[in-house]
């Protein structure tokens, strides 16, 4: 299974934005632009999604809107399955459900710190990550099982903010 796991743009803060609810802050014009960095480094790279999950929260389908435009209009569908606090069965389980293969990469862009649990528990069996994930962050996972448990591979990395790749 090919996951590309994202955490959305740079988002304005509740009193920045103005808004009542977390779930309610919009990108700033910077997390607007590592949105469309991120697409320019997926079409650079020929790394096109078949289709992209987001949660419901207004960071996360904008940026997955912007990339969604970007890539010629890539599907998205957004998911209550990966909100804040979703685990490693919870990722696993939306990409599988909705059309994930080994054959085609999914996109998925969620939160912080969901992004970092998500890749410890994936990558290091461990319940911290030993990197920041800032705002954008891109790393192209690939996934397999083993004894009944996904294990992730890092296959590539992708930084707007640091313009960093690996």
């Amino acid at each position: 299974m090919k996951i590309l796991l994202m955490r959305h743009g740079l988002a304005a803060t509740v009193t920045e934005s103005g808004v009542s609810y977390d779930a309610e802050r919009p990108l700033t014009e910077e997390g607007e632009f590592h949105a469309k960095k991120v697409a320019q480094f997926l079409k650079d790279n020929g790394v096109v999604p078949k289709r992209i999950l987001c949660t419901p929260f207004l960071r996360s389908n904008k940026t997955a809107e912007i990339i969604s435009k970007s890539l010629s209009e890539i599907p998205v569908q957004i998911l209550t399955a990966i909100l804040p606090g979703a685990g490693v069965d919870d990722l696993v389980g939306a990409v599988s459900k909705n059309g994930g293969s080994d054959d085609h990469w999914t996109l998925v862009c969620a939160h912080e710190p969901d992004t970092s649990y998500l890749m410890a528990k994936l990558i290091l069996k461990e319940e911290t990550f030993p990197l920041p994930f800032l705002p954008g962050d891109l790393y192209a996972l690939n996934i397999t099982f083993k004894d009944q448990q996904a294990v992730g591979k890092i296959i590539s990395f992708y930084s707007p903010i640091n313009n960093s790749e690996q």
